[in-house]
């Protein structure tokens, strides 16, 4: 988006950055697939998971696919797909009118069963049809690029230094949950779970935090597919998105990452970050002062680490 204020981002190599030729959006190193297809949304069919069409949601994918991916792409290919979850409880706040319409639907059809029996039974449906969704999009997305490293944004959930679970560990209903999702984390080449912080944190909170997402990860990973660890890192405080993180906060957070079994890590960035000229000279100047130099120095902390076998430096 900067470059059209003649504002370009070509020097990152010497930080130890990888990115697509010309700034591009979606290039040959990364692409995120923002919501692709025609997953059953409430907001758009309006669909619950067991409701939807799945054909139609294939159809729709590949043609976004092939309008937005290049053919011989082989980078890290994520499919940023946040309408629901495909465990049922984990639709809650915002997502729990997929739990009520699913429940509602199956009390229709099923009068004279008990409230248990229709839940367990809606429970049965959703999490069926939600892996099958999932399952049969991220193998259209290898078979169409075969090249390419696909995952999907933002699993596993931990939940933690939340209301409902105020300290540091993992909501410990997360655990058989996220092993309920074995089938995602074989599909997966990587993991790429959310690392997105809010100033309300201390800066204890915020390392806890990140320690605490990623020791899930790593579980999940060596218990069902040695996958690499991959999170998304975002510069900005998610409760205060004009702050930039400090010197201290990002070194902070990439340290935290390196000792926590993280492969490496993508940096992401809003739109809203860089949609006007002002925007796109701040950030470039503190991804040259402050963002990138923080990046060439964990690299450089990395190589010293004496379990380096365990760590691919180059993705970091």
């Amino acid at each position: 988006m900067c470059n059209k204020y003649g504002i370009y981002f070509d020097d990152l190599e010497k930080f130890g950055i990888i990115q697509n030729t010309n700034d591009h959006f979606r290039g040959e190193k990364i692409t995120i697939l923002y919501d692709p297809g025609m997953f059953p949304a409430l907001i758009k069919n309006p669909n619950v998971p067991q409701e939807g069409n799945l054909q139609s949601h294939l159809d729709l994918f590949k043609t976004h696919l092939e309008e937005q991916v290049q053919k011989n792409f082989s980078g890290l290919g994520v499919i940023d797909f946040e309408s629901w979850r495909p465990i049922f409880r984990q639709n809650w706040a915002s997502l729990a009118p997929y739990r009520d319409l699913s429940i509602e639907l199956e009390t229709v059809r099923h009068k004279n069963w008990s409230k248990n029996a229709i839940k367990q039974h809606a429970v049965k449906l959703f999490e069926s049809a939600g892996r099958l969704f999932m399952e049969e999009t991220i193998k259209l997305a290898k078979q169409l690029r075969p090249h390419a490293s696909w995952s999907y944004y933002a699993f596993p959930y931990c939940f933690n230094l939340t209301p409902n679970q105020p300290s540091a560990s993992c909501d410990p209903r997360v655990f058989k949950e996220n092993d309920q999702l074995s089938w995602l984390w074989k599909m997966e080449d990587s993991i790429i779970p959310s690392l997105y912080l809010p100033k309300s944190l201390t800066s204890h909170e915020r390392s806890d935090f990140i320690a605490t997402e990623l020791q899930e990860s790593v579980r999940t990973s060596k218990k069902f597919s040695n996958r690499p660890i991959l999170p998304y890192f975002w510069y900005k405080f998610q409760d205060q998105v004009d702050v930039y993180f400090s010197e201290n906060d990002i070194l902070n957070s990439f340290k935290v990452m390196l000792d926590n079994g993280a492969s490496g890590f993508v940096i992401w960035g809003s739109y809203k970050d860089v949609n006007t000229r002002k925007k796109c000279f701040n950030f470039k100047n503190y991804l040259k002062r402050m963002l990138g130099p923080a990046v060439a120095t964990i690299k450089a902390i990395a190589s010293t680490y004496t379990f380096a076998d365990d760590i691919n430096s180059d993705e970091l």
